[in-house]
């Protein structure tokens, strides 16, 4: 996929961000082109090859449609997880490695529901904040706004899932 500047991307390790710029670079074996991204979160530049984009699971924010399924999927039934915490923790990190807005929606209502009603390792912690950082990320700049405020949706999301599974 062509990329331009201006697009908001999301990286999967790193977060969304806004591609800046197009760079030519003269390396030992010829010229390479990178994108240079600015990663909103962390106040960070990333340069990655044009020709890496899609190995490393980047790709163009959600729509606005995408993010109605987000809150649709915040609110459903959660899956059960493992009681395994190696086998729950590797399907956690695959989803959030997906980089795809539902998987990483998934992961978060799952464990948030664990969190509610079992118990979370420190690593299951862990993972749970990042993927609500990813998510919280994500929706801010679909919607152009702060992450507190994304953060705040999300939580409420969760809370009617909460209070839908109680009854």
């Amino acid at each position: 996929m062509e990329f331009a500047v201006g697009d908001k991307v999301m990286c999967p390790n790193r977060g969304c961000g806004t591609i800046v710029a197009v760079e030519h670079r003269e390396l030992v074996d010829g010229f390479e082109h990178y994108y240079v991204i600015e990663i909103h979160s962390q106040r960070f530049t990333l340069r990655v090859p044009m020709h890496k984009m899609e190995a490393l699971g980047i790709r163009l924010v959600m729509s606005p449609k995408g993010l109605d399924q987000v809150w649709d999927t915040l609110k459903e039934r959660p899956h059960r997880l493992s009681d395994d915490f190696k086998v729950r923790q590797e399907q956690i990190r695959q989803k959030l490695r997906s980089g795809q807005p539902l998987e990483i929606a998934e992961a978060v209502r799952d464990l948030a529901w664990r969190e509610q009603y079992a118990y979370l390792t420190k690593a299951d912690a862990e993972l749970l904040a990042r993927g609500r950082n990813l998510l919280a990320d994500e929706v801010a700049l679909v919607l152009d706004m702060a992450i507190v405020e994304a953060e705040r949706m999300i939580d409420e999301a969760l809370a009617a899932n909460f209070a839908f599974g109680s009854q």
